[in-house]
């Protein structure tokens, strides 16, 4: 929306605009505070360069002007008149005036003035004539925008889209624009207008820009024109005026900017379903858990008048809570740099940002590295805002807006609507202090009964713990087990409840907690608001813990006047076990005192059962009507509590077979290399690790087979789509763990030997304490004949620490797991009859970051991405599944015959292929040195560097020449890359002993010319199955240390490692698939 401008007679155009004094009046002079024209400008060639200098400079200000032309018909008209008599014409793609007889590029086409009417629509091209004067306009006052509240709800009630994260060159102003803001808070902590600046300050100045021409969507001038973006809104916000001009502009936009992916333009990208784009942005973002849930999400529900309705049904009014009275008893905690910084880290990739735009990833761009000029300052300044926060100094006003979040409807598989909310990054930052300060203690406070806050493996404690106590008492027909439900619980939690509790038990964090959940926060839905009245909000970090504290006085009601042996909570589901009749009494007493609290008992999924009956829990009356009475057992947090075989198996068998539907939607993705991220993370046997960490592993017997038929189905998919060869060799390699040469995608059957026992031991003491009162202290039957499942497949393995308890294992899956993939490694030769190739690639694939490269996030901008059939041509390769066809001639040397399996392709000298594999990882190590910040240069000539081994006088350049690498020399690093199964004989294969030769090598050659030149020489060996020579391993070593020490990311080690390795498989794919058949291509 453009500002508000005077209204005119449409017809009257020319000199009825011109001012009274006889000059020209400029038609943009409502914008950018444009003092009507240049002083004494009376020629149209003056005004127009004053249009084009002031408001026409910036990026900015072209985007504010071409959405005011587009709306407002008065202006569109002006501004054409202009330009007729001033004999110029506007381009509608860059805003640029030319001349006449001038045209304007964009990449490929040219855009020219083709008069048509000679009326003034002719002289703007690119840009529909509007059909009517826009009224709706946002208008400055003489003072320029008034910084308050009201200012905020405008803002906030419109959608911008701010950069994932802040470019390099941008991030020191940012920091130094950021901790002013947050100086002026902390100075002056009672002024809305700076708090309303801090929380406006991302939108204003990290907006992604929205490409105007074919030219702007390249890559390479998308990234230069949003950093130049960002530049000049920071420039503008340092200015007296800019915080001004920058409001003005993202009002006047309407909220219209959409991301830099929006922008593609044309191509196969914009066919795709919606949520295979998104999961694929996902992936590439390194968020794999949304990505799935992308993935089989059924999508956002419409916004129309029955989701509003359906959301509004969720989000009940109510009064506001009624507040305690009496003084805090302790005083406010003071958070310390280091515990902000670390919850800064501790935020998952890819967060996501609230209506202020502000992300997780925009804090550790600003702070940057210990020791940055920003670091100390900035963590200083958002330490001092935090503590404001959590002493509750930001004025109540701003509650609703901190504590706000956007709103999206997901859409369930019944059309039932899932509302997701995303607080702001301040609030949950503040929180996750909070947390941090309070957890342990509220942990302790709470961990009689609740297992669902700060208690690590509760969820399993409380299921095994069910069942132990299940196995013991289960002929006595007089017990019953209570498994409680409530509806919607933490969405309608009294806040006058919990409030009363933090009050009471932790007040040193009450004032933040009142601040956020005392009046209601504003949840938006595309441009409706609707206030949230009742419980805690969706991803508060706080949330779990104020539901429990709200719940707790409720569990100690129930334990005071009932005599329970088992009562035992994880956040709203409850398991009570005891006498048919004190298990009545404790349901009565929840079902009358819980809607004080808020919590409504759903009685429909409220279940009572016992495999035994004496006829008492029959009887009317003793529990309410509708109460679900199962016969074989209760589902209970994602397991199964029962003594039916038969009803475990089933419950499994559902989840794998929901597992293997997710798994088939993985080639809808049309990209091997991000299904197998997908799949190993957490689409393969993650999605059933509950399941077989919490049942009994005989009982899992029909939905492990079930789900390793759709894992090996999926696994076949992403290797050979289709094609042949993926046998049981292939199979038994890829499941395997990837230190031993396997893609880590592991079988549910072989985790099921250790899962079950594993968990059990890693819960034991929780377990004992959940039945410190039941009488149950013996291991039970299920326990046993897992470990003896276990023994049968581990023999050789000592499992008395298991089965004794005393004390438990330390780290008991890690071990459990070890052991059994060691010894399946071990029997692969006892269980193939492997040729001396397999055995030698088997030996390859184990060496030293043989397999970093299967961990690589697709990041096109760093060479991480291969094409499909390049990454299945590396696992074909690495999985010895034939590519080619026997004794036919090699395509590219036309010298040598092909093998089935490629090796021809790897060891082929003709240059283009094997030179480009040892220039792309000499580029590759060449970037990652420049991004850690260490001087190299590449294919630098040294005068000194020949080949006296094969008497070739010729210089040659170092592949990569480090400064000051070593004592202050310089150094020589000499890349060579082999194939480690050249040549290779029946017997005497040693795996890495074809690096390590070509390392000495290297040395031999050239070590000594180096050290009389005063240098030292690095041999950089690695061979095409990605293994690194030892002095490789030192120097890359080396580089991560050096970035992690000057980085704030914690991902040092991954990115130097496996962004060489998945650079050395990307050469190797580039021989491998220029020698296919070219139909494949």
């Amino acid at each position: 929306m453009a500002p508000a401008r005077r209204g005119r007679n449409v017809k009257t155009v020319g000199l009825a605009s011109a001012c009274d004094s006889g000059l020209r009046a400029c038609p943009l002079k409502h914008f950018h505070e444009c003092k009507d024209g240049k002083p004494g400008s009376s020629g149209f060639f003056r005004l127009l360069e004053h249009m084009q200098s002031t408001h026409l400079k910036t990026e900015n200000r072209k985007i504010h002007v071409k959405e005011a032309i587009t709306k407002d018909l008065d202006l569109f008209l002006d501004v054409g008149e202009v330009l007729r008599e001033g004999g110029k014409w506007l381009c509608g793609e860059c805003m640029v005036m030319h001349a006449l007889s001038r045209g304007c590029k964009h990449g490929d086409e040219m855009v020219s003035f083709a008069p048509t009417s000679g009326d003034v629509d002719d002289f703007i091209v690119g840009i529909r004539k509007p059909c009517q004067v826009v009224a709706d306009t946002f208008t400055l006052s003489p003072e320029g925008v008034v910084t308050d509240v009201a200012l905020l709800e405008r803002v906030f009630s419109l959608r911008f889209q701010t950069v994932k994260c802040i470019p390099p060159s941008c991030r020191l102003a940012f920091a130094q624009v950021l901790t002013g803001a947050l100086r002026k808070v902390v100075a002056s902590p009672g002024s809305i207008e700076n708090w309303v600046q801090l929380l406006l300050l991302p939108c204003c100045t990290l907006r992604v820009v929205r490409p105007s021409s074919r030219q702007e969507r390249r890559s390479g001038n998308r990234k230069s024109l949003q950093c130049s973006s960002i530049l000049q809104a920071l420039a503008l916000w340092k200015d007296g005026s800019g915080f001004t001009d920058l409001v003005s502009s993202l009002l006047n936009s309407g909220g219209t900017f959409g991301c830099l992916r929006g922008f593609s333009g044309r191509g196969e990208d914009n066919k795709k379903d919606p949520n295979i784009k998104q999961c694929l942005r996902k992936v590439r973002d390194g968020h794999f858990t949304a990505a799935v849930k992308v993935l089989c999400s059924s999508g956002v529900a419409p916004v129309g008048e029955s989701t509003m309705k359906a959301l509004i049904d969720k989000h009940p009014v109510v009064p506001p809570p009624s507040l305690p009275s009496n003084p805090i008893a302790q005083p406010t905690i003071i958070a310390a740099e280091d515990c902000v910084l670390k919850c800064i880290q501790s935020f998952p990739r890819g967060t996501s940002c609230g209506r202020d735009g502000m992300r997780a990833q925009h804090l550790l761009d600003a702070i940057g590295c210990e020791g940055s000029v920003s670091f100390s300052g900035l963590l200083t300044a958002i330490t001092g805002v935090v503590n404001l926060w959590l002493e509750g100094l930001c004025p109540k006003v701003l509650a609703e807006f901190v504590a706000s979040a956007p709103l999206t409807p997901l859409l369930k598989p019944d059309n039932g609507i899932r509302p997701i909310a995303v607080g702001g990054i301040w609030r949950r930052l503040v929180s996750k202090v909070a947390m941090k300060k309070v957890g342990k203690d509220m942990a302790q406070y709470l961990g009689d009964f609740q297992f669902g806050v700060g208690t690590p493996n509760g969820a399993e404690a409380v299921l095994h713990s069910a069942n132990r106590f299940l196995n013991s008492f289960h002929e006595d027909g007089s017990m019953a087990l209570l498994t409680v439900d409530f509806t919607n619980a933490f969405n309608m939690v009294d806040r006058s409840a919990f409030l009363q509790q933090v009050h009471q038990r932790c007040p040193s964090i009450y004032r933040w907690v009142k601040f956020l959940y005392a009046q209601p926060a504003r949840l938006y839905v595309g441009s409706e608001c609707i206030g949230a009245t009742t419980g805690v909000q969706q991803g508060d970090p706080l949330g779990p813990l104020l539901f429990a504290l709200a719940l707790h006085p409720l569990i100690l009601r129930v334990q005071e006047h009932c005599n329970l042996p088992f009562n035992a909570w994880y956040l709203d589901d409850g398991t009570i076990i005891g006498n048919a009749i004190e298990v009545a009494k404790a349901l009565d007493i929840i079902n009358t005192e819980g809607p004080s609290l808020g919590l409504h008992l759903n009685i429909k999924k409220t279940e009572v059962y016992w495999p035994s009956c004496d006829g008492l829990k029959d009887q009317d009356g003793l529990f309410p009507r509708g109460i679900g009475r199962p016969e074989r057992g209760v589902k209970l947090l994602g397991g199964a509590v029962s003594r039916d075989s038969a009803f475990i198996g089933e419950l499994a068998g559902r989840r794998a077979s929901t597992a293997v539907d997710l798994m088939k939607l993985l080639p809808c993705l049309q990209d091997p290399q991000c299904e197998l991220l997908l799949l190993r993370s957490c689409m393969g046997v993650a999605k059933l690790l509950f399941g077989l960490r919490t049942c009994q592993p005989h009982l899992m017997a029909n939905a492990v087979s079930c789900f390793d038929d759709g894992l090996r189905e999926a696994i076949e998919d992403i290797v050979v789509c289709g094609g042949s060869y993926f046998g049981d060799l292939q199979w038994r390699l890829a499941s395997l763990p990837m230190h031993l040469g396997g893609l880590g995608i592991l079988s549910a059957r072989e985790v099921g030997v250790y899962a079950f026992v594993a968990s059990r031991a890693q819960s034991y003491v929780l377990q004992d304490h959940i039945l410190r009162n039941s009488g149950v202290v013996k291991l039970d039957v299920d326990y046993q004949q897992a470990l003896e499942y276990l023994s049968v497949s581990l023999p050789d393995f000592d499992i008395g620490g298991f089965s004794n308890m005393d004390p438990a294992p330390p780290k008991p899956q890690k071990t459990l797991a070890n052991a059994l993939f060691d010894k399946i490694a071990q029997s692969l030769g006892e269980t193939f009859d492997l040729s001396p190739r397999q055995k030698a690639v088997i030996e390859c694939l184990k060496g030293p970051h043989a397999q970093d490269f299967l961990t690589v996030i697709p990041i096109e901008g760093l060479g991480q991405c291969m094409s499909a059939v390049e990454y299945r041509a590396i696992l074909k390769y690495r999985l010895m599944i034939p590519m080619y066809t026997e004794d036919e001639t090699c395509p590219i040397c036309r010298k040598a015959c092909m093998d089935k399996y490629g090796e021809h392709a790897v060891h082929c000298k003709e240059l283009p292929g094997f030179k480009y594999r040892h220039d792309w990882v000499r580029d590759v190590l060449g970037d990652i040195l420049r991004r850690a910040g260490i001087s190299a240069k590449k294919e630098a000539p040294v005068n000194f560097l020949t080949d006296p081994m094969e008497g070739r006088s010729t210089l040659r350049p170092a592949d990569l020449l480090v400064f000051g690498w070593a004592r202050g020399k310089h150094a020589c690093v000499d890349l060579t890359g082999v194939s480690p199964l050249a040549g290779l004989r029946e017997s005497g294969f040693v795996a890495g002993q074809a690096i390590r030769k070509a390392e000495s090598k290297k040395v031999d050659k050239h070590a000594k010319a180096c050290a009389d030149n005063q240098h030292v020489f690095v041999p950089f060996a690695f061979d095409t199955f990605g293994s690194l020579a030892p002095e490789a391993i030192r120097l890359l070593t080396r580089v991560h240390k050096v970035v992690h020490n000057s980085c704030s990311s914690t991902g040092g080690q991954g990115f130097v490692f496996n962004r060489l390795g998945f650079a050395i498989q990307k050469g190797v794919a580039a021989q491998l698939v220029a020698r296919l058949p070219a139909l494949l291509m």
